[in-house]
């Protein structure tokens, strides 16, 4: 990558730099005004779009958090050709999404859990599935309904679906990044639900699909979380005796739903071999196991 000399971007800072730090590519000055771009949209919120996500607002926040300063010419004209670019590429950066942090944040409720599953009867196995179900989907929903980077990302969702945002309508760039974005999550689930079902002996029931069932559960999760944030009865835990011996336990909505999904769309394998090799596909070592 060709390195440009850039005396128009500066660092106030103070701090001390090496000879020549104010070097920059244009691809890095790209990245660091993007990343800046989303920071203050997650911080800020994105209103009716980014129109208020302005360089002379980008430059001014960019000094004050790091005393980098940049100016118009360093930009406009060698990154951009107008704002309206600029705005539709920090649009883009939100929608792009491989929904890695949702998984992380199911595995990391999961794995206490994982070892202890009983997969050596029929009942035990529906018993996992119920439980992961419960545990994993209460982790999900909750991520989703906590998250400002998700919010953002139902923020330009809606905003596409409107037909507006910078890109002007839903046949541009923003909508594109959402497809991506959206597709590389469901792969991502698909290859997790994949691996839970192979690990304690289910199937898909005829005609139904992984996708389907993918797709059924994220809807689902997506839309519950956008309840929370305005219903707060909605989040009120649902005491169902699912535990050992009849015991009460606590349930989210969503994952009453998601525990009526699964049975909908799975069955039991005949032919499944508690010691064969897939049964062993348990995940046990991280989220990457499962995606």
């Amino acid at each position: 990558m060709t390195e440009v000399a850039d005396p128009l971007v500066t660092d106030t800072s103070g701090r001390s730099r090496p000879t020549g730090s104010h070097r920059r590519s244009r691809e890095e000055l790209r990245e660091m005004l993007v990343s800046a771009g989303v920071d203050i949209l997650l911080e800020e919120g994105l209103g009716s779009g980014a129109g208020h996500l302005t360089f002379k607002r980008v430059f001014e926040w960019l000094e004050q958090h790091t005393g980098v300063r940049v100016t118009n010419a360093s930009v406009i004209g060698r990154i951009w050709d107008n704002q309206a670019e600029y705005q539709t590429d920090v649009l883009v950066a939100i929608a792009s999404t491989d929904g890695s942090e949702v998984l992380e944040s199911v595995f990391r409720a999961l794995q206490p859990l994982l070892a202890r599953f009983d997969r050596t009867t029929v009942e035990g196995r529906w018993a996992a599935l119920r439980e992961m179900a419960r545990v994993g989907g209460a982790a999900h929903v909750d991520l989703l309904a906590n998250s400002t980077r998700w919010q953002r990302w139902v923020g330009v969702w809606a905003l596409v679906m409107s037909g507006g945002g910078s890109d002007g309508g839903p046949a541009g760039p923003v909508a594109d990044a959402l497809r991506r974005g959206s597709d590389a999550v469901t792969q991502r689930f698909e290859r997790a639900y994949e691996r839970m079902l192979s690990s304690f002996g289910f199937r898909l029931r005829a005609p139904l699909t992984l996708r389907q069932l993918t797709t059924a559960t994220g809807a689902l999760a997506e839309g519950c979380a956008l309840r929370y944030g305005v219903d707060p009865a909605s989040t009120r835990r649902i005491r169902r005796p699912t535990g050992p011996g009849g015991a009460e336990q606590e349930w989210t909505l969503f994952s009453v739903g998601v525990e009526a999904l699964v049975r909908a769309f799975v069955e039991i394998d005949p032919d499944w071999d508690p010691a064969g090799p897939a049964s062993q596909r348990r995940g046990d070592h991280g989220p990457r196991e499962w995606s």
